[in-house]
């Protein structure tokens, strides 16, 4: 299913601005870190760090949770899919086998 375009900009918006985000996060922590490295104080730059980084990290996973559609959930299938090593499970969970095949009904526990 191809993306359109309106949900194509909203992605593109979305990386756009968590990269910004990422990008002053990065620079104001470099720079702080190089202000109390410079200051030989003891390491107060880890403070901003941390405050900052909790909210960097709830972004990400917001922008990366709505950025989901369905042609990434059938790529992901897939490469699943292609690193599994039971096929033959894989091919009978799909087959959903009826209940008189095994002999037994699906929902009995096993013997």
């Amino acid at each position: 299913m191809p993306i359109s375009g309106a949900s194509l900009y909203r992605v593109l918006a979305e990386r756009r601005i968590f990269r910004r985000h990422f990008a002053a996060f990065l620079l104001v922590n470099l720079a702080l870190t190089g202000a109390n490295i410079a200051m030989g104080a003891p390491w107060w730059a880890f403070w901003p760090l941390t405050v900052w980084g909790v909210p960097l990290v709830v972004h990400y996973l917001i922008y990366k949770a709505s950025t989901i559609d369905d042609a990434w959930v059938e790529e992901r299938t897939a490469e699943l899919h292609g690193k599994s090593y039971d096929f033959s499970h894989i091919a009978d969970i799909q087959r959903k086998p009826t209940p008189g095949e095994t002999g037994r009904n699906v929902d009995d526990p096993p013997a």
